[in-house]
């Protein structure tokens, strides 16, 4: 059953839709200025032309350009050196790709899925693509599916992400497979000491734009009262 509640803040809060390749999708985060976010596990050297494609149609409809338009989601690890970040996250990005995305293609993308527009340009499944079981450390990194390694190396690749993308929203995924809690911690921690205030003002041209980052209340809700004293038994 679907539960939708309306929603308390005037205006809306902001909302960010999870794309996938339908071309339809673009119109519709565009109509309602919706945040365009890719969901992929293919990493952003892929994503290259689908996203090519959506900015090429907010410009087709006239739209502003601004990066906070669109999203992306990113496989990341982080450590103190290259080589310390194969040897903690290997394993575990290795569960992930080698034993989490196993989807019969049938059902990744079914008949009906997607309209024979979307189908005509190309943009198929991100699950029909790789082999991802015979992907080697290397290949994941080499390849863009995961930025891992230093700081220094993280922050480099995901400039290349920002600006290659033209994407103003990152969701991190720094939780991958079996990764223990404690491996998860060290590698938000530098990533959010180390590496995410180098990428905090890489569009100040579009700093006035808060259409899509979320505002306090005006005036704060008020919870329910939880229940009503003279109806609770006497002990």
């Amino acid at each position: 059953m679907n539960i939708w509640p309306n929603v308390l803040q005037s205006p809306h809060p902001p909302i960010h839709i999870p794309g996938g390749g339908s071309l339809e999708t673009y119109d519709f985060c565009i109509d309602n200025t919706y945040s365009y976010s890719y969901l992929s596990f293919s990493g952003y050297l892929r994503a290259k032309a689908l996203m090519d494609g959506y900015w090429a149609r907010v410009a087709e409809r006239g739209a502003d350009m601004s990066p906070y338009r669109a999203g992306f989601a990113q496989t990341v690890f982080v450590a103190e050196t290259d080589e310390e970040a194969e040897r903690l996250y290997s394993e575990h990005a290795f569960y992930f790709y080698n034993r989490c995305l196993h989807v019969y293609p049938g059902f990744a993308d079914a008949p009906g899925y997607r309209t024979i527009k979307t189908i005509q340009s190309g943009n198929l499944n991100q699950y029909m693509r790789p082999n991802y079981p015979t992907l080697t450390w290397k290949d994941l990194v080499d390849g863009g599916y995961i930025i891992a390694g230093s700081p220094e190396t993280v922050r480099q690749r995901f400039e290349e992400l920002i600006k290659g993308l033209h994407v103003g929203n990152i969701f991190l995924l720094l939780h991958v497979g079996n990764m223990p809690k404690d491996l998860c911690k060290y590698s938000t921690k530098l990533f959010a000491e180390r590496v995410m205030p180098h990428l905090q003002d890489m569009w100040p041209e579009f700093d006035s734009d808060g259409r899509f980052w979320c505002k306090p209340l005006a005036r704060r809700a008020t919870p329910a009262p939880v229940g009503r004293p003279e109806l609770v038994p006497a002990k």
